[in-house]
């Protein structure tokens, strides 16, 4: 398999898995979900502890991820869970059917079920209290390739 059938492999893997999580209807809602809640949490991150989550993204989630990627504006944003959850209402598509808080648990999960338990650990460390409680616990599982 080529570099490029593996990373289209991997970032199917993680839309596929978003899309039946939330019983989405289309693929392009799952990638349009992730790509609000990922600069959604980057933009609410330490610049490095971003970095390092960019790390276990596949690489062309990775580059949604990094799509305009501003480092200066980085972590000023509020670390509550209501300017989160208002920030992806406002993103998101008004006929979207699931409520913020459904979209951003889908997501939540989906990184628990493919990026390390230590560096999920590390980034809810960045949240308030109030986010890390709303994060859903990761079960205990084997290693997967990103």
């Amino acid at each position: 398999m080529s570099t490029l059938e593996n990373t289209l492999e991997k970032s199917y893997i993680w839309l596929n898995f978003l899309q039946a999580q939330l019983n989405l209807n289309r693929t392009e809602d799952a990638y349009r979900l992730l790509k609000v809640v990922l600069h959604e949490l980057r933009d609410r991150l330490p610049v490095t502890e971003a970095a390092h989550l960019g790390a276990q993204l596949p690489m062309l989630i990775r580059g949604l991820y990094y799509e305009g990627f501003r480092p200066r504006e980085m972590s000023r944003k509020d670390k509550s869970l209501q300017p989160f959850l208002k920030a992806i209402e406002k993103k998101m598509p008004r006929f979207y059917p699931k409520p913020p808080r459904e979209l951003l648990r889908g997501v939540f999960e989906l990184l628990n079920e493919f990026v390390s338990s230590g560096e999920l650990k590390d980034v809810k460390s960045c949240f308030s209290q109030e986010v890390r409680d709303f994060w859903p616990t990761a079960t205990p599982k084997k290693k997967k390739a990103a």
